[in-house]
Order: structure tokens, then sequence, then C-alpha cells
């Protein structure tokens, strides 16, 4: 038998083997996209998508000039999860010189294009941002089952700005697909979501962070519902407004020593079908939003804020307040319903 000299064959073996080995890698890569994009199981999708966003193509010969991203992945992974949850008012834009994915919204009628950013610290997980403003609106980790919602990211880009230049029903599919994919993700996989400002629970008291209490604040909001049709009313440590369709909004506080001016502040929006959320009642009533939008920089919904770097001397309070739990006992109340002037 006629064969090479032993290097050569050596040599040649080795090339054969790297190539081939490049290869298999990106042949497990191919076969896991076409399953992630096909495949009509959610788990596992979700469990290719955790898989995806982690990895890397490690080749050492073969190059794959053009890939999608982590990112990208986080992006593919969305859509799909999306799509089981029957969020449909989107579109994903892919550029053709490269491979890189943007979500939009064709109704929205002001500049707003969305990508993921890939958190670069021990933790993991991506932001889901608004490129233009470079708005982080939430945080998601496949790995530990986490969304985060961003209350501040989310009041400045759709109350803020979107607000003031378009319509509320052409910003509504994007608040639409916020709530519904945290409501998606925590029914079918177990996950820990933080919805605050887009919370619709009748019974939910948000969060607030609070700098400090200004004099006045609801006095300001009593002077703004006067130019309106809704009337602020007086409720056992706060007041409230009776809106459209009976949706009551409250503002008051709870007796607590561990607070700002030892007094816990918080919003309440209630219409008896868990259905209307702080966002909702910003976004649909102008003068609300005026006020809150000047009140925030006292006092504002709260995120997670070892997430969205928030005022980690808030979280420490907070910390502080659980530690004391067994011996600071704050007085809860509880609003008494409403009346309209009609009743009364």
């Amino acid at each position: 038998m006629f064969k090479m000299t032993e290097h050569l064959q050596k040599r040649v073996d080795s090339y054969v083997n790297i190539l081939a080995d490049d290869i298999g890698r990106i042949q497990q890569l191919l076969a896991q996209v076409n399953e992630l994009a096909n495949a009509d199981d959610p788990k596992k999708v979700h469990l290719l998508a955790q898989q995806l966003t982690t990895a890397t193509l490690d080749t050492e010969w073969v190059v794959v000039p053009r890939q999608y991203s982590q990112a990208d992945w986080y992006m593919l992974a969305l859509d799909r999860l999306l799509s089981f949850a029957k969020v449909s008012a989107y579109d994903i834009l892919t550029p053709a010189d490269r491979e890189e994915l943007t979500l939009v919204f064709p109704e929205l009628d002001v500049p707003a294009t969305f990508q993921f950013e890939v958190n670069q610290d021990q933790n993991g997980g991506a932001y889901f941002k608004e490129l233009g403003t470079d708005k982080r609106l939430f945080y998601w980790s496949l790995t530990r089952k986490q969304i985060f919602f961003n209350a501040e990211a989310i009041t400045d880009l759709l109350v803020e700005n979107f607000r003031k230049k378009t319509t509320v029903a052409r910003i509504r599919p994007l608040v639409t697909l916020l709530t519904d994919f945290g409501r998606y993700m925590a029914a079918t996989f177990g996950y820990q979501v933080d919805y605050n400002i887009l919370e619709t629970t009748d019974d939910f008291l948000y969060p607030l962070r609070q700098k400090e209490m200004p004099a006045g604040i609801l006095d300001r909001l009593f002077v703004l519902s006067a130019d309106s049709d809704y009337f602020l009313q007086a409720i056992p440590n706060g007041a409230g407004l009776v809106l459209e369709n009976n949706v009551e909004v409250r503002v008051f506080y709870v007796n607590d020593a561990t607070a700002t001016d030892a007094q816990r502040w918080h919003f309440q929006v209630i219409d008896g079908k868990d259905s209307v959320s702080w966002l909702d009642v910003l976004l649909d009533y102008d003068f609300i939003g005026a006020w809150y939008l000047v009140e925030r920089q006292y006092i504002e919904v709260e995120s997670a804020p070892l997430v969205f770097d928030q005022d980690l001397q808030e979280a420490t309070a907070h910390e502080e307040a659980a530690a004391k739990k067994d011996t600071v006992q704050p007085e809860v109340l509880s609003p008494q319903p409403l009346t309209t002037s009609e009743e009364s």
C-alpha cells in the first residue's frame, strides 16, 4: 500500500480532524437554531434559548462571518415565546448586510426601535432597551427565571416621551407586549416577575421610592384635578379620585417609623376587574400624568434597585425595615371606597 510520509500523514489527519470538529460544532448550532425556530413546545424553546444565550461558536479554522449575537438569541427567544402568548402587534426587522434583530411596533408613529443588551456582570441576563433613548424597559434572566420591569424607564419613554407625541391607542401595543410577556412567563415557567408600574391587581399597593415628602403633594393634585371632570376626595391618610368606568385611584400612607417622615406612601388603582395599572392611569389621564412627572423627583414607583441602579440607600432602608419587623408594627389602614359627587 502506498502511503504518504509519516509527517505529512499526521499533518493531513490533523487538518481533517480540526475541520471536521469545526463543522460538527457549526452543525450542532444549526440544529439548535432550527429547533428554536420551529419547536412547538414552549419549554423546549426556553431550554434552547438558555443554551444559545450562554454559548459561543468556538471554531478553530472554519470562520462563520455572519452570526447572530447573544443579544439576538434573546430576541429570537422573545419572538417565539410571544407567539405562544398570542402577542402579535410588533415586527422584527433584519438588515440585509448583517444578522441583527430589531423589534418595532408598526402602529407606533414615533421613532422607536428595541434590542436586547447583554448584561456583562456575573448575574448574566439581558436588558430590553429602546435604542434612541437607551432606556432599559426590563431585565430578563433565562437561567434564574426572572423578569424585572423598570418603572422609571417605562415612565420616561411612554409617558414623558411618547404620550406627548402620539395617542394612547398607538402606545398600547407596547404596554400589552410587556404585560402579557410577564404574565405568560410567570404562568408557564414559574417566573419571578416584578411588574411594579404594570401591576393591575386591585389590592396591590405600589411601593414607592421616597427621597423626601414635599409639602403640598396632594394639594397640587387637587389643583390639577379641578380643571378636569374629576374631584379629589379625602380618604384616611390621603386622597383619591373616581375616574371613568369606576376606576379608583388612591394616594395614601401607612405609618412606618423606617420611612421618610415616618410615612410610607402608596398608590393604589382599583377597577373591580384587576385590569388597570398605574401606568394605564398615567397614560389615560393627562392631568395625573403631568402631576406624577413633577412629583416623581420626590416620590415614584420603585423598581428593583440593584438591577436598575436606583437609589441604593432606599434599598438599605427596606432591608432595615424588614430586620425590624418584629419590633416595628406599622398601622395599616384600608381606605374606604370613594363616592362620587352624584352619590353624596
